[in-house]
C-alpha cells in the first residue's frame, strides 16, 4: 500500500511520518486490496481546545474510500486513534 503523509499548515517530523507509514502497514494485512492511503495531519491554532491535533486518513480501496478522523493533544495519539477506526470500519466492511 502506497501511504501518501502530508501536513496542512505543520510540518511533519520524521519519527511521525514513519509511524504513520508503519501504522498503516499493519492495516494492510486486514484489508489487503487497499491500494494508497492519505494521511493529513493539522493543528488548531486555538489555546482553549485541549485536542488540537487533528489526523485524517483516507485509504482508496477498489469501489470504496474508507475515511476517519480524530482528534488529540498530540499527533500520535491520533494517529493511533485513526489506526482503530480504521480497523473496525474494514471488519465491519469485510462481514458484509
Amino acid at each position: 500500500m502506497n501511504v501518501i503523509v502530508r501536513g496542512k499548515n505543520v510540518p511533519v517530523p520524521a519519527r511521525l511520518r514513519n509511524a504513520a507509514q508503519r501504522k498503516l502497514g499493519r492495516l494492510e494485512r486486514v484489508a489487503r486490496d487497499a491500494s494508497r492511503a492519505e494521511v493529513d495531519f493539522s493543528e488548531e491554532r486555538n489555546p482553549r481546545i485541549r485536542q488540537r491535533h487533528r489526523c485524517v486518513v483516507v485509504v482508496h480501496r477498489p469501489h470504496e474510500l474508507l475515511t476517519a478522523h480524530a482528534a488529540a493533544p498530540e499527533p500520535e495519539a491520533a494517529l493511533d486513534l485513526v489506526v482503530d477506526k480504521l480497523r473496525h470500519q474494514v471488519a465491519r466492511h469485510h462481514k458484509r
